[in-house]
């Protein structure tokens, strides 16, 4: 039999996406696919707004609903107050009121293992193995089962700051330990293995490979540009703002006389093609800013609704922070994470992390370092439809549909009271 194809077809297309997009004479960021450069990583992402008018039949988790109330502790938890840890053995947790740091039972790495010998005469480039030592540690946030970042207050996170810079500061003279990686998966769909608040630190003796390639294209940019990539960034994003606020544009976010589609129950803007071509797009990327950090969707963003937080002034490390700017810093997480759970009404998953300087006692890198925080979110459409990172996007490059500067102006629009907290004061 032969198959089916219309590969060679005459026919022309009807689709509407395609017709939208022909029918534009000049270029355009909202219909058009494009790739974006992304000067950490030194990769592309490929963009294609046109395919927000997708449907959707494929996989949908669990809905999660708003209205469950999970209790402030569980006698189950290994992670509350008091109750037995996961090994059950002789641990147990003390009475804490508001952080609580411990080694981890179930270790990724590990400080003491026996040393790998390596026969050099067997040596085979494509065979290549090391050892790795290291320490693993569980950061509770609070002593509350049920309450996450986007619930706690500026004071309450203020806590969780001070026990990421005291993990950081009890490892980095640490002759084993040259990196430190900080982090928190939310929600069961990141693989979170247990609700209770929390994230992880795991240090180790080597330099894991996506700080060490942010580390070598920050110092490249540095070396030829003489300048901080990340403070340059900081300030071409608040330029982008000015520049688009100032203007009145709505090229990239507007909707007064573009279409919609509704998609598994939202609604995604489909803004008018712009008149004119511009070199890159336009639109304010800033979800929320203080005086010490900003937060944007990155330019070159790969997860639909993916974040940074960057200080504004250059800094290295956490500890370098005074009590004022660990006020923002605790501000500007309350807000996103609030913004987060009241963009789709639920507990909003992610995995967070925070790149700060290695503890290996380079002065290069401590230079080059400059302290910001990756949110990696995977929910694309609703609480239910997750973003794959699947096909093209595992073998080619990764790809997103919905631009930088729509998801920063979803995000913008969501209030920093949390939805709850709205629901009983209405």
């Amino acid at each position: 039999m032969t198959p089916t194809s219309s590969l060679t077809s005459d026919a022309p297309s009807t689709s509407p996406s395609t017709t939208n997009a022909s029918s534009t004479s000049q270029f355009d960021f909202n219909h058009h696919s494009h790739r974006r450069f992304n000067p950490l990583t030194n990769s592309w992402v490929l963009c294609s707004p046109h395919r927000t008018q997708r449907p959707w039949q494929g996989k949908e988790e669990d809905s999660q609903d708003s209205s469950t109330v999970s209790p402030s502790f569980d006698p189950k938890c290994y992670l509350c107050p008091g109750n037995t840890r996961a090994n059950k053995t002789c641990h147990r947790n003390p009475d804490y009121k508001d952080t609580f740091v411990f080694e981890n039972d179930f270790p990724a790495v590990q400080q003491d293992q026996p040393e790998l010998v390596v026969d050099e005469d067997a040596f085979n480039p494509l065979l290549q193995v090391q050892s790795v030592r290291g320490q693993c540690h569980v950061i509770c946030f609070s002593p509350q089962h049920d309450k996450t970042l986007a619930d706690m207050s500026e004071q309450e996170i203020l806590p969780v700051i001070d026990a990421w810079i005291h993990v950081y500061d009890s490892l980095k003279n640490k002759p084993d330990i040259n990196h430190v990686q900080i982090f928190e998966n939310k929600g069961a769909i990141m693989g979170c293995s247990n609700p209770h608040p929390h994230g992880q630190a795991w240090s180790t003796q080597d330099i894991p490979q996506e700080s060490a390639q942010e580390l070598e294209n920050m110092h490249r940019y540095q070396e030829k540009y003489h300048r901080c990539m990340l403070c340059d960034y900081v300030k071409t994003e608040t330029k982008t703002k000015s520049a688009f606020h100032g203007s009145g544009s709505n090229n990239m976010n507007g909707t007064m006389n573009g279409s919609t589609h509704m998609t598994n129950g939202t609604t995604l803007p489909i803004p008018p093609p712009s008149k004119t071509a511009t070199t890159t797009p336009d639109g304010s990327r800033i979800v929320c800013e203080n005086a010490s950090f900003l937060c944007v969707v990155p330019f070159w963003a790969t997860w639909p609704f993916e974040t940074m937080i960057l200080a504004k002034h250059h800094v290295a490390t956490l500890g370098e922070l005074d009590q004022a700017q660990k006020l923002d810093l605790a501000m500007i997480l309350r807000q996103l994470t609030c913004r987060y759970d009241n963009l789709f009404k639920c507990s909003f998953p992610y995995s967070m992390g925070i790149h700060q300087a290695p503890t290996d006692g380079n002065k290069e890198h401590k230079e080059t370092s400059h302290l910001h925080l990756h949110f990696y979110p995977p929910l694309l459409r609703s609480a239910t439809v997750k973003k794959f990172l699947v096909g093209f996007e595992l073998l080619g490059q990764a790809q997103r549909d919905l631009t930088p500067e729509q998801a920063a102006k979803r995000l913008t629009e969501c209030s920093d009271v949390h939805y709850k907290k709205s629901r009983v004061n209405a």
